[in-house]
């Protein structure tokens, strides 16, 4: 019989566990998470998932990022915006070092931040300009994938539509396009 634990725990000063939600066979009452440090340790980073947060570690000026910035490859997320905004939050921090959810250690915190929203500013860019150079006509976003993503091979196009659809959402909350329905969904530039 395993020991019954709280599901959150102040262990010393500086370490917490709060224990996941995830009880089974292989991980008895659930898996242990640590909040290491003595800060305020939580910053609120939706975007990736609502409930998403990333943590500084004030000690050691340190970010563990979750899924909000990866030390390879690129991160899914739910809303663009949110997303957006949690990684100026991140950025704010000044932190030296991002320790990741998944893949190495990242010691220029900085750079790898400014990269993503830049990789995201890019892409949107490129989205709003075509739509402003084609003002008169909407889009679907089959379209706009065949058009913006040409040069990405076909097998991939469904993860491009996603990631258009979080650009193409993002813009139209900030009021810079609009949708309608013709009969299918559509895009048009805001004049």
């Amino acid at each position: 019989m395993a020991v019954a634990l709280p599901h959150i725990e102040k262990l010393s000063c500086r370490v917490v566990r709060v224990l996941g939600c995830n009880p089974g066979p292989m991980t008895l009452q659930g898996t242990n998470t640590y909040l290491v440090g003595s800060g305020s340790r939580v910053l609120y980073t939706p975007g990736h998932t609502d409930d998403h947060m990333a943590l500084h570690l004030e000690e050691e000026n340190a970010i563990f990022s979750g899924d909000c910035i990866l030390g390879e490859g690129t991160t899914v997320f739910e809303d663009l915006y949110d997303y957006m905004n949690s990684l100026k939050l991140l950025l704010e921090v000044k932190a030296n070092i991002i320790y990741p959810g998944h893949g190495p250690v990242i010691h220029n915190a900085e750079a790898a931040i400014q990269q993503y929203i830049s990789h995201r500013n890019n892409r949107e860019e490129q989205i709003l300009t075509f739509i402003r150079d084609n003002f008169e006509k909407s889009f679907t976003k089959t379209q706009l994938v065949k058009t913006l993503y040409k040069n990405v091979p076909e097998n991939l196009h469904k993860m491009a539509e996603r990631n258009l659809e979080l650009h193409l959402k993002k813009l139209e909350k900030e009021g810079k396009i609009f949708s309608i329905m013709d009969p299918d969904k559509k895009w048009k530039a805001v004049l």
